[in-house]
């Protein structure tokens, strides 16, 4: 009988797999190796913010919150600089503010502000627009100044993760560097929030390897704009032109420094430190923001883009994945997607975005034709992806792509807590999965009908190895020689599973229809029938004894309505 390994060791197995790989690829590459660590969000870190991520809630010393104040002097300050020409949203504001001044303690958290906000007038606080809303914020958000006169910072600590699968990723990740580098380094790159800076003590904290140079680069796009266009001492306003962000060199005054010397040095030094960095890291948050500060407004990549990809070693965690996507595929230029709901899809369709670097605030469907930095050709990546079930999104996505000659026709679905870990080299390229979950291939197949669609649907769960031949990605027989044995469950009842696109109920119908060798299944949402069964090209294995731990095969979905 076979051991059941555990996934500590399983991890560690995938590690030296892929270390083996990667050293003898040194010795017979012409090319240098590259590393893509693609995690699907949810890095579970435990973290001054985020206690509940520490091992028994411990809370850390640290930052453990932004906080905010109501006065005088900065409810003047709001009315003075309000952001847009809307003056009875001013107007409003200040009235709001001035009462709600009068009600507040000292100091608030967000989370009080707003409360007191909606107590007052919700109806007024929810008719602001996004700048409007974004402005106020910013402006009443207060320092937090230590007894010595600095800054107090968000601390990581990842030795009391709670979340033992987020902790093998980073491993992962330090000794992909180490790998790559005698004397590794890496950059973290935070354009992915609307406030760069505050997330800036985060992934310094998380990059915090033993004997490796961690730290943030102060690639934002009011930097992008500045270095390009010698205006670093407008750094200020054009944080507020292009980023909507507001008083920052007064909350993080050390970062906002960091990214003016930066702006001063000029293009050519910046480009010289990303190309003597081994890797880089891309935040998670909005791909279209990220995407600001990787092409200009003509969709021309900025100087330092090409030194980006080609970092020996490039790590993206939610959008900071998506944004990977791009570039050149077999079958044509990778689209990189933006927006959207696996319902909506199915209802609307996708729509492209024309402009370089929009963003939508829909729940519609969207994806920038253009592409993001191109590090992954195979196909579109998606992240969060089983947890927001947004396999049909996806799908969708590629079958509008299909109606077009020279679109891709692959889709790749990172689940949150979890790595998909590519390794390119001369020698030959492979995938891996790392982590806590899976990762879903969504493939067209071109048979869409009047009113069914059909995609192909595999599942590879934590230890799968991929290989990729001929423009298509199979489970290496590797993993299928080292599968568990099947097990004996009951079938599934002979029923019509129900909102089957919420939560991550594709994922348990998919796992159980694997586990249970189940050949068939059905599920509906709304006026949606999925039918899922297997062809003669399925097949079913368990890679691990985890509860997602089944690799599925060429699964059929078709939608159809009734």
């Amino acid at each position: 009988m076979k051991s059941k390994p555990t996934p500590f060791k399983l991890f560690f197995c995938i590690v030296f797999i892929i270390i083996l790989f990667l050293f003898s690829n040194h010795l017979f590459a012409k090319e240098p190796s590259q590393t893509l660590v693609l995690v699907g969000g949810a890095l579970t870190t435990c973290a001054s913010l985020s206690p509940k991520n520490c091992e028994k809630n411990t809370q850390i010393s640290g930052k453990t919150h932004n906080v905010f104040a109501l006065s005088h002097t900065k409810i003047s300050q709001i009315k003075q600089q309000w952001p847009s020409k809307n003056s009875q949203a001013k107007n409003n504001t200040i009235k709001n503010l001035a009462t709600m001044q009068a009600k507040s303690s000292p100091t608030l958290s967000k989370k009080e502000l707003l409360w007191l906000w909606r107590d007052i007038d919700s109806k007024q606080l929810n008719s602001l627009s996004d700048q409007e809303y974004n402005f106020v914020i910013d402006m009443l958000e207060v320092a937090q100044i230590q007894s010595d006169n600095k800054r107090l910072k968000e601390q990581v600590n990842t030795a009391l993760n709670s979340e033992s699968a987020a902790t093998e990723i980073l491993q992962f990740i330090s000794g992909s560097l180490k790998v790559n580098d005698t004397n590794p380094s890496i950059l973290a790159i935070t354009a992915s929030r609307r406030d760069p800076y505050e997330s800036a003590d985060f992934y310094e904290g998380l990059l915090s390897f033993p004997n490796v140079n961690s730290q943030w680069l102060a690639l934002t796009p009011a930097l992008a704009k500045a270095i390009t266009t010698n205006k670093c001492d407008d750094l200020t306003t054009l944080r507020h032109s292009e980023m909507g962000l507001y008083q920052r060199e007064h909350i993080y005054p050390d970062r906002t420094q960091a990214e003016y010397q930066l702006c001063k040095k000029g293009t050519d030094a910046l480009v010289e430190l990303i190309k003597n960095s081994t890797g880089v890291m891309f935040n998670g948050g909005d791909q279209s923001l990220t995407r600001k500060v990787l092409f200009d407004e003509n969709n021309q990549p900025y100087p330092w883009t090409k030194a980006l990809q080609s970092r020996p070693v490039i790590v993206g965690t939610s959008a900071g994945t998506a944004v990977q996507s791009g570039g050149q595929a077999h079958a044509g230029n990778v689209v990189m997607i933006t927006n959207g709901t696996s319902l909506s899809a199915l209802k609307e369709g996708a729509q492209a975005i024309d402009a370089p670097s929009e963003r939508s605030n829909s729940d519609s469907l969207t994806y920038n034709r253009f592409g993001g930095l191109g590090t992954f050709s195979y196909g579109v990546l998606d992240t969060h992806f089983s947890e927001r079930n947004r396999t049909l999104r996806l799908g969708t996505l590629l079958d509008d792509l299909s109606a077009n000659q020279d679109q891709p026709t692959f889709g790749f679905g990172v689940d949150e807590t979890t790595a998909l870990v590519v390794i390119k080299s001369e020698a030959g390229n492979l995938m891996t999965v790392i982590g806590k979950n899976g990762v879903v291939m969504v493939k067209s197949t071109g048979q869409a009908q009047a009113k069914t669609k059909t995609y192909s649907y595999s599942y590879w769960p934590v230890g799968s190895v991929i290989d990729i031949k001929n423009n298509d990605f199979t489970l290496s027989q590797r993993s299928i020689s080292q599968a568990l044995p099947a097990i004996k469950i009951p079938p599934l009842p002979v029923q019509r599973f129900g909102s089957i696109l919420t939560q991550a109920k594709l994922r348990s119908l998919t796992q159980a229809m694997c586990l249970s060798q189940e050949q068939t299944a059905v599920g509906q949402q709304d006026e949606f029938i999925i039918s899922l069964s297997t062809t003669p090209e399925s097949a079913y294995h368990r890679i691990s004894a985890a509860q997602y731990g089944c690799a599925v095969s060429n699964l059929e979905i078709a939608v159809s309505t009734f």
